[in-house]
């Protein structure tokens, strides 16, 4: 029988199993996505703070204390920690292990 057109079949999420109107296959429904994107910000900003306090300290006590060196301190420290949140945010997302829901929960 042939479908009509636009519909959607109500796929699983991969993540939590909830059965979701045009989701593709092997993907989270926007809840799970979102739940992801949360907790790999949270690691990215540890991880991005600890790597811009590290780049502070080495770039401080590498470069001469005049105004205009503290300047280009400071932006290296705010792209230290601007290029490292963006990839740590990535990788986190990527490496987090799925939250499988429990058997009777969806």
């Amino acid at each position: 029988m042939p479908s009509p057109a636009g519909w959607q079949p109500e796929v699983p999420c991969a993540e939590c199993g909830r059965r979701v109107a045009g989701l593709g296959w092997a993907e989270r429904c926007p809840e799970c996505r979102w739940r992801r994107e949360r907790r790999a910000s949270r690691i990215a900003s540890r991880i991005s703070l600890l790597a811009a306090a590290l780049a502070a300290v080495y770039v401080f006590s590498r470069l001469r204390t005049t105004s205009t060196g503290r300047l280009w301190a400071a932006l290296i420290v705010l792209a230290v920690y601007l290029m490292v949140r963006r990839i740590a945010q990535k990788v986190a997302y990527q490496a987090l292990p799925d939250e499988r829901a429990a058997p009777g929960e969806q």
